[in-house]
């Protein structure tokens, strides 16, 4: 590698000495009553070229006439450099040129000079400690072009970008460097990218054994977990996820799934997800599904695709339960994330809602075909998501969220309807141990930070739902408020981040407690 320049100058703006600025005024405010205001009488700016002063002055608090704060001015200095940052100019600096007594009721003049510097192009960047991700993965969530003016908004935002990939450990704050003197005003140079790998592969696996229960009951079984996420494959930020789970002895699933990111050298992230749930004895779920996301913002994604759902009632069943049938699916989604870390967020807010719009035809079988009240007819269904994250004391977070189903047609069966309670829903209760096609549930949890990605945190979680009667079953309509609560810990490990939580639904005793685990995953 090409050897690098030895001078560099980390992109944050010069800051101004405020030393004499505060003295002038801590002398100031001795000379004066406490109830006495100080009003600026005038305030002027010199030095500035690549911005006006009428522009600069739109965008400070610090006027003529108002009632004069020094917070409030280092706040306006602060807004100059970031103005200046902005549109290429990372050297400037701001200066009190003069401070002096207008008048006998001691009213200020003000008086800042402003040194622009050089502007600033970037020519190239250079990117250190990324041993299994390739360069060219981390250059373009960049978005900058050679010869690009320096812009310190965009150069937050590439950090956030990398951050936001989960593919490292820490994320430096970019440095500038120069590669050639000043010409014509003009700087150039490059940005230096330190990158230190992270554990971008998952294996957790689970596995139990429940031996035979009675005499003449079937024989013992396994039971288990297993999951591997890979979200950086060949270093190209390709992600695929298998998954393989086992509830009981005749409920299972596995799912598959893939993303391949930056189709056509742009923002846009395709995916293929297999899903397939064999319920029971009753029935087995089958769904395919493509989408593509496009990233219009570091904040907001939005997302279009297609999915086929198949049910195949169990053959060795000898009374009805559902139809075999085939739903076809086009879906949208809207996505909002400001989360400061992903993993293990202090502040901001993550919003998802998504809309599918599908024809199920009913196709068997034969036997109960008569049954069937329609053929073909729609189904509609909506999801939402709100989750808010806000900072209380040091290292301390309340998080807050609400989540909402929906599903409707003008016919429902068991196999349309969302199943919850659990880890991933209402702690409390068994895993899926609910089916509603109308459902609401809220997470409140107080967490103490105890790492970058774990924490140990007491919650409250209630939920409402509602399960339509079914006729063909002979199940009447109900609804039911549900509610648990209890402790638990997410711990960062070589696995990957471990939830494990104890909590007690309604009405539970100490002993019919349960034990919730599970691996969290941002694929």
């Amino acid at each position: 590698m090409k050897e690098l320049p030895r001078y560099f100058f980390a992109p944050q703006f010069c800051k101004p000495s405020v030393f004499s600025l505060r003295l002038f005024f801590l002398l100031l405010l001795f000379s004066r009553s406490p109830s006495q205001e100080i009003y600026v009488h005038s305030f002027s700016l010199s030095g500035n070229h690549a911005i006006s002063s009428e522009e600069i002055f739109n965008h400070l608090e610090t006027k003529a006439g108002a009632i004069f704060s020094q917070a409030v001015l280092e706040r306006d200095i602060a807004a100059i450099l970031t103005m200046y940052g902005t549109i290429g100019y990372p050297f400037a600096s701001v200066f009190t040129d003069s401070i002096s007594i207008a008048d006998s009721a001691g009213n200020l003049n003000l008086s800042l000079r402003i040194s622009e510097g050089a502007k600033f192009f970037i020519n190239e960047i250079k990117i250190t400690g990324n041993t299994q991700t390739k360069a060219e993965v981390i250059l373009r969530e960049a978005r900058f072009q050679q010869g690009d003016v320096f812009n310190q908004t965009k150069i937050e935002k590439f950090r956030k970008r990398l951050e936001r990939l989960q593919l490292f450990s820490a994320v430096a704050e970019p440095q500038l460097y120069i590669t050639s003197g000043v010409v014509s005003d003009s700087l150039l140079g490059g940005l230096l990218v330190e990158v230190k790998e992270g554990n971008s592969n998952q294996f957790d696996g689970v596995a139990g054994y429940v031996p035979k229960q009675t005499t003449g009951s079937s024989g013992g079984y396994f039971t288990g977990n297993i999951f591997i996420g890979m979200r950086n494959l060949f270093g190209t930020a390709r992600k695929t996820i298998i998954r393989w789970q086992r509830e009981t002895e005749k409920t299972q699933e596995l799912e598959l799934q893939y993303s391949e990111p930056w189709i056509f050298s742009i923002p846009l992230n395709a995916g293929l997800e297999f899903l397939q749930r064999k319920q029971d004895s009753t029935y087995i779920k089958t769904i395919l599904q493509t989408k593509f996301d496009y990233a219009v913002t570091e904040e907001f994604n939005i997302g279009l695709g297609a999915a086929i759902e198949t049910i195949i009632p169990s053959a060795d069943l000898s009374r009805f339960t559902v139809f075999e049938s085939e739903t076809d699916f086009i879906s949208g989604e809207l996505f909002f994330d400001t989360r400061d870390n992903p993993l293990n967020p202090s502040s901001g807010v993550r919003y998802g809602t998504a809309f599918q719009q599908g024809t199920k035809t009913i196709k068997g079988p034969a036997l109960y075909l008569s049954l069937a009240p329609e053929r073909k007819f729609s189904v509609r269904r909506w999801n939402v998501d709100a989750e808010v994250f806000t900072p209380a004391f040091f290292r301390q977070v309340l998080a807050a969220g609400i989540h909402g189903r929906h599903i409707s047609s003008s016919h429902l069966e068991l196999s349309d309807l969302y199943q919850f309670g659990g880890t991933n829903s209402v702690r409390g209760y068994r895993e899926n141990q609910f089916s509603a096609s109308q459902l609401v549930w809220m997470n409140l949890e107080y967490r103490f930070l105890t790492g970058r990605a774990s924490s140990f945190f007491g919650f409250f979680d209630a939920g409402y739902f509602v399960r339509p009667s079914d006729a063909l079953l002979g199940i009447t309509k109900q609804e039911q408020i549900i509610y648990g609560y209890g402790i638990g810990t997410n711990v960062e490990s070589t696995l990957g981040i471990l939830n494990i939580s104890f909590a007690l639904g309604r009405g539970d005793s100490f002993s019919q407690g349960k034990i919730h685990v599970g691996l969290i995953n941002s694929f």
